[in-house]
């Protein structure tokens, strides 16, 4: 890492011919060369060369295997700070920067370059930028890991750490710069971003920071998301990306961490698309070629199997074993399942026969969200949250009308224009689901804003900065969690469950298996992707004398620090609930040794994000991970979604494979 901070690299780049420029040897001068830009038509007789402008990489070693302690490590061998800059000769110093490291035009080409890096429009920041050491980005969940990780393993008075968040952080450059490692989450970040004006920027963007690191970078795959600009927008002179998963789910997920490490020329779409995403679509090699050929240059990746130069393994943990875990419903539970699938069943026979399948993914999605619950609990099948003030529709379209007039106090400027306000209500009164636009999966105990946009509530608190106030990450509204209503159906459940509590078949296995754990002390995670099922586990944990704790989205910073603590630390706490959205990101939880995945996720990587946080450096005791699925059920024809869906990641798929394969995935469920 050392190494490429340095840009040693940059010798062998210069002496290597940028991969959008062709040679062509002049017929009658034997020693002349033009070299011509397939894309832009550009010609020249200088050497276009590929150099990296901003130094450092991706840190893309498997999860769990030390990616926070190398970089603490970096932190302390390679440290420094940038000296003080005006804003004229930042940007200038930056532009040439950028000027020198991408193929040079002949005097003779008049053309304007296509080519030139999308980074160039996000230095829209005028104020003066003042130099300072490194900044780490990280989601909330990790900001006192981060913290904790530094002090442990950071020599006291080496190094200054600060943590830039909550509602009264200062926005001084100044106060900024003094420290050596400032800590911030993307959420702050957005914040500043979209805050601030562009000709008075102040915080993180009035920094020269001398290292930037991205931590869990995939958060910021998709190029056109506001953090994924924001990220972009920075200045600084070295930059770095940790992650496991550079690609999640498409080739098109590394674009935007190139561009926010200025890897010329590839910040630019219109030649990242042309050269690498069109022809990886449409089954050409060359796509692919290219992008390894990058990647081998900036991105380091191990796995728990590599070996060093003599062939030993690079880590050694302790063994983790897989297990699946096939439960048999009863006779009550197979009865429902079979009369909700029956229903199910025929509302997507419906659709196929309409051709209107991919029309109707949202409400197709919802019916299986039912059956996926099902297979957990049947109480979950009509969960929902308290909404009994609100299931008269035409006063909840009264309360959004009024509370735009509230909060602007002129009739003319209301939030949301009264169409949409009755648009949403009627979507409501029919029934009509929709996908979160954070997780982008069927609503889970979903919740309207004032500003009359719907989100799982989970996915909506974690993406807020404290407790009790944030925006609404669809229109930037300020929101007190007080003024959120849950999204109305029915309530949360139908009947008292304490009072005629039953366990499910799936809940019986599990409960089972933690009496067997009990006597031995080791503690367990239970992860869910659904609030409600942790809600209903509290049930039997309580009434068996479990001591438990939960962690999920709806905890700030203090209290998930709070949690993981306790449970690290106190012996006589055993179990902890915790949802997939929240264990998703680097939490180190090593105290525990058993994992159990009470529900498949669409995605596998998701599932092996949670589980990495048992099995990983630190880790002193065999791993136990357990799978869940429901025998007969959808949840076992989910198992060949999975697989297929590994396919499309390690892009085994053509693009049309692609297009095609959601409609069979969707009709393999439904056998």
């Amino acid at each position: 890492m050392v190494h490429m901070e340095k840009g040693s690299n940059l010798e062998e780049a210069a002496t290597t011919l940028h991969p959008c420029w062709d040679a062509y040897r002049l017929a009658d001068k034997r020693e002349s060369v033009v070299y011509l830009n397939s894309f832009s038509g550009e010609a020249t007789t200088i050497f276009p060369s590929t150099l990296q402008i901003a130094r450092g990489g991706i840190l893309a070693d498997a999860m769990g295997l030390g990616k926070t302690i190398m970089t603490i490590a970096l932190l302390v061998t390679h440290f420094g700070k940038g000296g003080s800059c005006t804003s004229s000769d930042s940007q200038a110093s930056a532009v040439a920067n950028y000027s020198n490291h991408i193929p040079h035009k002949s005097p003779n080409t008049s053309k304007k370059s296509k080519g030139t890096s999308d980074f160039s429009k996000l230095l829209k920041f005028k104020a003066p930028l003042i130099g300072g050491g490194s900044l780490i980005i990280c989601p909330m969940t990790l900001l006192g890991q981060w913290k904790a990780e530094i002090e442990t393993h950071v020599q006291p008075g080496t190094l200054t750490v600060y943590v830039h968040y909550g509602q009264s952080r200062p926005r001084d450059a100044k106060f900024l710069a003094q420290s050596d490692i400032v800590l911030t989450t993307y959420g702050v970040l957005a914040s500043e971003y979209s805050s601030e004006n562009s000709e008075e920027n102040g915080g993180l963007y009035s920094v020269q920071w001398f290292r930037i690191v991205l931590d869990e970078a995939h958060i910021i795959k998709s190029s056109k998301s506001q953090i994924s600009i924001a990220t972009a927008a920075l200045a600084a002179d070295r930059r770095w990306c940790l992650t496991g998963t550079p690609i999640q789910n498409k080739l098109e997920d590394i674009y935007s961490l190139l561009r926010f490490l200025r890897i010329e020329p590839w910040g630019n779409w219109g030649l990242w698309h042309k050269l690498i995403q069109k022809p990886y679509e449409e089954g050409n090699e060359r796509g692919l070629k290219l992008v390894q050929s990058i990647l081998r240059q900036i991105m380091l990746r191990r796995t728990k199997s590599s070996t060093d130069r003599d062939g030993r393994p690079i880590i050694v943990l302790p063994p983790a074993r897989v297990e699946i875990i096939y439960c048999e419903m009863t006779a009550a539970e197979k009865d429902f399942y079979d009369a909700l699938f029956k229903r199910s069943k025929v509302k997507f026979d419906q659709f196929v026969a309409q051709g209107r399948v991919l029309h109707n993914y949202a409400s197709i999605l919802e019916l299986l969200l039912r059956l996926r619950q099902c297979c957990d609990h049947p109480f979950l099948v009509k969960s929902r949250g308290d909404t009994r003030e609100f299931l008269d529709l035409n006063k909840l379209a009264k309360r959004f009308l009024q509370g735009g007039k509230d909060a602007i106090g002129k009739e003319s400027n209301i939030l949301q224009s009264e169409a949409y306000i009755k648009e949403v209500v009627e979507e409501l009164r029919n029934g009509e689901e929709g996908e979160c636009p954070i997780c982008l999966e069927v609503y889970e105990d979903a919740v309207l804003t004032p500003c009359a946009h719907r989100l799982c509530r989970e996915c909506l608190l974690a993406s807020w900065s404290n407790a009790t106030t944030g925006s609404c990450p669809v229109c930037r509204s300020i929101i007190n969690r007080q003024e959120l209503i849950t999204a109305p159906t029915s309530s949360r459940f139908q009947i008292d469950i304490e009072k005629n509590w039953i366990e499910s078949s799936k809940i019986s296995v599990l409960l089972q298996d933690l009496e067997n754990l009990r006597s031995s002390g080791s503690k367990s995670i239970l992860f869910s992707q659904w609030t409600a099922f942790l809600d209903l586990l509290e049930i039997p944990l309580s009434r068996r004398n479990f001591t438990f704790l939960r962690l999920d989205g709806t905890l700030n910073q203090q209290q998930r620090e709070k949690v993981i603590n306790q449970f690290t630390e106190d012996d006589n706490i055993l179990v902890l609930l915790m949802s997939l959205k929240a264990g998703g990101v680097g939490i180190n939880l090593t105290a525990a040794s058993n994992a159990f995945l009470l529900d498949p996720w669409w995605n596998p990587a998701v599932e092996e994000q949670a589980v990495m946080r048992i099995h990983r450096i630190g880790q002193t005791r065999t791993v136990s991970i357990k799978r869940f699925i429901v025998k007969g059920t959808v949840e076992e024809r989910m198992e060949a979604v999975q697989a297929r869906k590994q396919k499309m990641i390690s892009g085994a798929l053509t693009d049309q494979e692609v297009r095609t394969a959601r409609i069979e995935e969707l009709k393999m469920l439904f056998t």
